[in-house]
């Protein structure tokens, strides 16, 4: 079962413009004997939360299970934990604030990626023909790759690859270092 937002608020306070969370003090209330709660509350109470990275992203346990810290914070933010995906605005997985998060589809996520490891020219959808000597532009939109051009100037084809970024909406830190 998912944390409600109304239990995060009581045993969490989270920083939106640095995007870290701290332990609240735990009340009478809490679902634990007073003894629990005191050593809690002398321990961790305005403690930061101790958030475990997993490939990048951050997380925490809370009431025994995993949750990832951007969507914790989304949840808390907004009163409603997401329907979808939360991206990264500027790539850093572990940047929790919440004006580097926002709600989107897998697709509009996927619009929003880091350029490959393996990429060799340095720009997103665009490669070097081996068996023609031409660079090729393509993109890739709703599982369709469409071909942009075929050139002999790298130039030309970064500015056919920019454009149909631009015209299939993708984010303007699409295919970043």
């Amino acid at each position: 079962m998912t944390i409600s937002v109304d239990q995060l608020r009581e045993i969490l306070k989270y920083d939106p413009d640095t995007g870290k969370f701290t332990w609240r003090e735990r009340l009478e209330t809490f679902p634990s004997s007073p003894e629990d709660i005191r050593r809690f509350n002398t321990r961790n109470a305005g403690e930061m939360v101790y958030e475990e990275a997993h490939r990048g992203y951050s997380r925490m346990s809370l009431l025994g299970k995993r949750y990832k810290s951007h969507r914790v914070a989304w949840c808390m933010t907004h009163g409603a934990w997401p329907d979808d995906q939360i991206d990264h605005i500027n790539g850093v997985r572990s940047d929790n604030r919440i004006e580097n998060l926002r709600a989107v589809s897998q697709i509009e996520n996927s619009r929003n990626m880091r350029r490959l490891s393996n990429n060799m020219s340095g720009v997103t959808g665009v490669n070097w023909d081996k068996k023609n000597w031409r660079w090729v532009a393509t993109i890739s939109v709703n599982n369709k790759s469409i071909h942009l051009c075929q050139t002999k100037d790298f130039a030309t084809a970064v500015a056919a690859r920019r454009a149909a970024e631009e015209k299939y909406n993708f984010h303007p830190n699409h295919g970043r270092d």
